[in-house]
């Protein structure tokens, strides 16, 4: 596995899009997903060192990207898993914790420290 993989599944194209080229640029691997059947898809033919996973894909509250979070647990133990949300609430953020995210992240962002987030968690992948 190449320690600077990086699984994006966001439903916004336009956010898809610039997560995308920034690590891009960056020299990391990514690939990227808009469903959680895509993501699926992903994790079970590719590893990857990091996902990031927006918790609300398709406008359905939380529950498609916990389920991302609880498939990329299930299929891929050593990837490190970081929710991002411009929705966060501290229950939002206990589920998430409890499902077993490794860091949880509040859009926006800027790139640089969402950046420096999966360095450090890269690293430490298994």
């Amino acid at each position: 596995m190449d320690n600077r993989s990086v699984l994006i599944i966001d439903d916004e194209a336009a956010i898809r899009f610039v997560l995308v080229e920034y690590f891009r640029d960056r020299g990391w691997s990514v690939d990227a997903a808009e469903t959680r059947e895509e993501a699926e898809k992903l994790l079970t033919g590719t590893p990857y060192s990091v996902m990031i996973v927006d918790l609300r894909l398709g406008g359905r509250k939380e529950v498609e990207g916990l389920d991302v979070v609880d498939s990329a647990r299930r299929l891929r133990p050593g990837t490190r898993v970081v929710p991002l949300t411009g929705h966060a609430t501290s229950e939002l953020e206990a589920e998430a914790r409890r499902r077993g995210i490794d860091a949880f992240v509040e859009k926006p962002l800027p790139l640089p420290q969402l950046e420096a987030i999966l360095d450090r968690l890269a690293g430490s992948a298994l």
